[in-house]
């Protein structure tokens, strides 16, 4: 099954389409190229705080402005968020890159993956874990890249997998 989505990337930038086919459970993956401004992130200073988690050795964790919970794992992954947009597929409730340079899906998970007690990444600023990139921009939007070049943008309303 194939999806087809046209979704708006940033205020005054051209919508972005995107052609999907079935993921993980039956679960769109993206099968594109990151979007026009998705290197933003890479401008971004990187943030100072508390990111870390004792239990969670290697990995990094962030708050976005208005609530969502992120993070990093070591070596490529896993880099997502306990959250997904509006647009997503019902029953889902993760946007997610894997290990192994594969595109960013939403899925479901009956326990919180990237949720932790961390500080807030604010606006304009950025984590960068052993390769992985996620950065906080206008409005709260999070911008995740790992290996391979693959990852998402993650508004409350939208979102963009690659």
């Amino acid at each position: 099954m194939r999806y087809r989505f046209a979704v708006p990337v940033a205020a005054g930038v051209a919508g972005v389409v995107l052609t999907l086919a079935g993921g993980v459970s039956g679960v769109p993956s993206a099968l594109a190229d990151p979007p026009p401004g998705a290197e933003a992130i890479d401008s971004y200073p990187v943030a100072e705080g508390n990111f870390t988690s004792p239990t969670d050795f290697y990995h990094v964790f962030f708050q976005t402005p208005d609530g969502r919970h992120c993070g990093i794992g070591p070596n490529g992954g896993p880099i997502g968020c306990d959250a997904v947009p509006t647009d997503a597929p019902p029953g889902t409730n993760q946007t997610v890159v894997q290990y192994g340079g594969t595109p960013a899906v939403y899925r479901h998970s009956d326990t919180p993956t990237f949720t932790r007690d961390v500080d807030v990444l604010p606006e304009g600023h950025k984590l960068t874990n052993w390769g992985a990139t996620c950065g906080v921009g206008y409005q709260g939007t999070v911008t995740c890249r790992g290996y391979g070049g693959h990852g998402f943008i993650l508004a409350a309303d939208y979102g963009v997998l690659w």
